[in-house]
């Protein structure tokens, strides 16, 4: 009798080995989810503190400050960054975001995708200072 010398797996440890992986996706599949959908909530964030930053160096620039048109009177002013829009406005500071950061950002998370980024300049009179905050808002309903 000749011995055969077989070296293939057989079908029930093929069968186990796809049952083992589809197990395995199962546990890992909505992990790796949550992790992606974590990086683009990061991403959009960092990308908005980007604007915000950039924002807070512009003001320290005589012209684009004078731009903005703070004073005694007018102690706030704002810049929105729309999800995939424009920057909108001519002043000076919109000039210097659009060559610092770009004309547009998307929001790609499910977290921020469609809101605006609102950056708010607020002049204190009383101690002659500024200070640039910004937030995420959900677009107005129409």
């Amino acid at each position: 009798m000749k011995k055969t010398d077989n070296k293939g797996f057989s079908l029930v440890e093929l069968i186990i080995v796809i049952a083992i992986m589809a197990v395995l996706m199962a546990v890992l599949a909505p992990q790796f989810l949550k992790y992606v959908e974590s990086s683009r909530v990061q991403k959009d964030e960092s990308a908005a503190e980007e604007y915000r930053h950039a924002t807070e160096i512009a003001m320290s620039n005589e012209t684009i400050y004078k731009s903005v048109g703070l004073s005694d009177t007018t102690t706030k002013a704002t810049v929105t960054i729309p999800d995939n829009g424009a920057i909108a406005g001519n002043t000076d500071l919109i000039k210097e975001l659009k060559n610092v950061c770009g004309d547009t950002v998307d929001f790609t998370s499910s977290t921020h995708a469609g809101q605006t980024y609102t950056i708010t300049i607020t002049y204190d009179k009383t101690e002659k200072t500024i200070k640039v905050t910004g937030e995420f808002a959900a677009p107005a309903a129409p």
